[in-house]
């Protein structure tokens, strides 16, 4: 019987001539062009090893401290900062090169969506046969995730303007263009309905407690919570059930006035039981490391509660005081505070993130800031406009916004840098721009041409999955961003690559 996932004894394997393999050597000629990058991605990698050394140090003093003494230990360096630290050589670690290159590859499969861009890159042949004529190997999944998580989103952001630098040497843009737009992306949470939120905090406060025990605490076991959280599980089904059917808002009402009620009483109830948790973890005795957990619990389960109390006071004047709730003053999402609710060009609604993306002239990411929830585009053009002037190094002639950018304020702070048009489109920014520069030629001409930027949002939303994103909390929501980026960009610098030597072959059979 034939056995199909037997190994295949083959003496060449080359890569294909695949969108993937331009989109690598791109990345490759990148850090070949500058190898700091590699140098940051060690740093990045030193201190996370030194971190992670620190806490093994702290475990070390704490076990020498409740024994007999043990000469061979060493423990000098236990209360030293870990950026002071010295790492020994130890097992080979991962080297910089990989992680890099894993790292933009998850931006060119999508990011961190499940495990489906790791498994892409881990059993790609292409990759496979870079990293063998490098002397490299791919680690396991864990591995490598850890390790890229581990660069932080400055060398990120070195990496971007490396591309910047590269696309102004090769000539494929001068950067005397800006065009400057948002979009809405989805966050990894769901849509955030009161009871399901109420719900949901009281099921995570029981999830956590029932833990502790693991960092040397006692867990919270509240039968009275539990019971209670079963009632209310059953109001939340019977609220989403009854939605759109006669007579419901006032069951509705009623059935959340029911809910209200109980989770009053569970918050009660477990209000205690995470105030003794908090009391325990300050003469806890235990390893270091597992303290260090302790803590990180003790004061999730006390946001758990303070939120719980926030989505109680938003529902209470919301539903049953039918008063409009600031958005600021609500709860969003039980799994990432830093969502907004935003709601953009009549568009669906989702609960997430705003990103400004700045782009080039021909057609490269310049830029790209992710405000905290749903932040005004009218306070980002300034900020925008001064981080692709300093990461370009070039003053560009004309910068290109819709009217939700309008700002009397922002327009005048950018023709003061020396911007021959600033166009800002719609009635809005018609407000706000002199008669005689609406109707100049160059000013008509950079709104006809905005239709540009919106095919890089078509682009990064449905090649790079920029329409959603895994990862939860700002800074992390961020780094995701910043490397389907990176990959959007390596794509199309192979792209002007390919161009440029179609032309060039074209020309050479022209002169022949």
């Amino acid at each position: 019987m034939s056995q199909p996932f037997s190994p295949v004894p083959l003496l060449f394997v080359s890569p294909p001539d695949s969108e993937l393999f331009a989109f690598l050597s791109e990345a490759h000629r990148l850090v070949e062009r500058e190898p700091q990058i590699l140098e940051r991605v060690e740093e990045d990698l030193d201190l996370h090893g030194k971190r992670k050394k620190a806490l093994r140090l702290q475990d070390a003093e704490w076990r020498e401290a409740r024994s007999l003494a043990l000469p061979t230990l060493d423990l000098d360096a236990a209360g030293v900062p870990p950026e002071a630290l010295q790492l020994e050589t130890g097992r080979p670690r991962t080297p910089a090169y990989v992680v890099y290159m894993f790292l933009v590859g998850r931006g060119y499969y999508g990011g961190f969506k499940s495990s489906a861009a790791t498994d892409l890159l881990l059993e790609s042949t292409t990759l496979t046969v870079f990293l063998s004529n490098l002397g490299l190997s791919m680690p396991g999944a864990s591995t490598l995730h850890e390790l890229a998580n581990a660069v932080s989103n400055e060398t990120r952001e070195l990496i971007l303007s490396a591309q910047v630098r590269a696309v102004l040497d090769e000539g494929w843009d001068d950067f005397d263009r800006l065009l400057q737009d948002s979009t809405a992306v989805e966050g990894n949470t769901q849509w955030p309905k009161d009871s399901q939120l109420l719900v949901d905090l009281v099921v995570r406060v029981l999830r956590r407690g029932a833990k502790l025990d693991r960092c040397g605490l006692e867990n919270i076991d509240e039968p009275r919570a539990r019971k209670l959280l079963g009632k209310m599980v059953s109001l939340h089904k019977g609220i989403s059930m009854a939605s759109g059917k006669a007579g419901s808002r006032r069951e509705r009402k009623k059935a959340y006035r029911k809910l209200l009620r109980l989770t009053q009483r569970a918050l009660a109830a477990l209000e205690p039981q995470v105030r003794r948790v908090e009391q325990a973890v300050e003469s806890l005795d235990i390893l270091p490391s597992r303290r260090h957990v302790a803590v990180r619990l003790a004061q999730w389960l006390r946001t758990d509660l303070e939120n719980l109390q926030r989505v109680m006071d938003c529902c209470e004047a919301r539903v049953m005081q039918e008063r409009k709730v600031p958005v600021e003053e609500k709860v969003l999402s039980v799994s990432d505070p830093d969502v907004g609710f935003i709601a953009k060009g009549g568009r669906e609604s989702v609960v997430g993130y705003k990103p400004q993306l700045g782009r080039s002239g021909a057609g490269f990411i310049v830029g790209l800031i992710v405000p905290q929830g749903n932040a005004a585009d009218s306070g980002q053009l300034v900020p925008m406009f001064e981080q692709v002037v300093a990461r370009t190094g070039v003053m560009p002639t004309e910068v290109s916004v819709d009217d939700g950018y309008a700002s009397r304020a922002g327009r005048d702070e950018i023709k003061g840098r020396g911007v021959r048009v600033v166009s800002i489109s719609g009635s809005k920014g018609k407000n706000i721009t002199p008669p005689e520069e609406w109707d100049d030629l160059e000013h008509v001409a950079a709104r006809d041409g905005r239709s540009a930027v919106e095919s890089l949002m078509f682009v990064l939303k449905h090649g790079f999955d920029f329409r959603r994103v895994a990862r939860r909390g700002l800074e992390n929501v961020r780094a995701e961003m910043i490397e389907k980026s990176l990959a959007y960009n390596f794509c199309r610098m192979a792209a002007c690559r390919r161009a440029a030597a179609d032309a060039a072959a074209g020309l050479q059979r022209l002169v022949a």
